[in-house]
C-alpha cells in the first residue's frame, strides 16, 4: 500500500484509481486523435487519396470524442457503482483504440485486413454508451 493512502477509505482509493485511469486514457486518446488528425490534414492530403484522409479523420474524430467522454467519466467517480464505471471507461478507451487504430493502420500501412477490427471497435464503443444508459437508468431514480 502506498504510504500516502494510509487511512484513506478503500472507496476513495478506488475513485482515485478510476480518475487516474480516465486521465491517462483521455490523454492517450487525445494525443493520438490530435496527432493523426493533424497528419491527415497536413501530410496525408499530399498523397492525393481522399479515402485515406477520410479514414484518418474519422478515426481521429471518434477518438477525440471518446477522450472527452473519458474526461466526463471523472465527474462520476465515487458517485456511482465503480464496476459499471470501469466497464464504461474500458469500452470507451479500448473501443476507440481499436476503431481509430485500425483506420490509422489501414491508411498508413495499407493493412486492409485490419478492416475487420474497425467495426469491432465501434461495437465496443456502442456497448460503452449502452452500459452508461443502463447505469443511469438503474442508479438515478426520477
Amino acid at each position: 500500500m502506498n504510504p500516502d493512502q494510509v487511512g484513506i477509505p478503500a472507496s476513495n482509493r478506488r475513485s482515485d484509481r478510476m480518475i487516474r485511469h480516465c486521465l491517462i486514457a483521455a490523454g492517450i486518446s487525445g494525443l493520438m486523435g490530435i496527432s493523426f488528425g493533424a497528419f491527415a490534414a497536413h501530410g496525408l492530403v499530399r498523397l492525393g487519396n481522399p479515402l485515406i484522409v477520410e479514414w484518418v479523420k474519422t478515426g481521429a474524430s471518434y477518438q477525440l470524442w471518446h477522450a472527452a467522454a473519458l474526461l466526463g467519466m471523472i465527474s462520476l467517480a465515487g458517485r456511482f457503482n465503480a464496476a459499471w464505471l470501469r466497464a464504461v471507461t474500458l469500452c470507451f478507451f479500448v473501443g476507440s483504440l481499436l476503431f481509430a487504430g485500425s483506420l490509422y493502420a489501414m491508411a498508413l500501412l495499407q493493412w486492409m485486413w485490419l478492416g475487420i477490427i474497425t467495426p469491432i471497435g465501434g461495437l465496443i464503443m456502442i456497448l460503452g454508451w449502452i452500459l452508461l444508459i443502463i447505469l443511469g437508468y438503474r442508479t438515478v431514480k426520477p
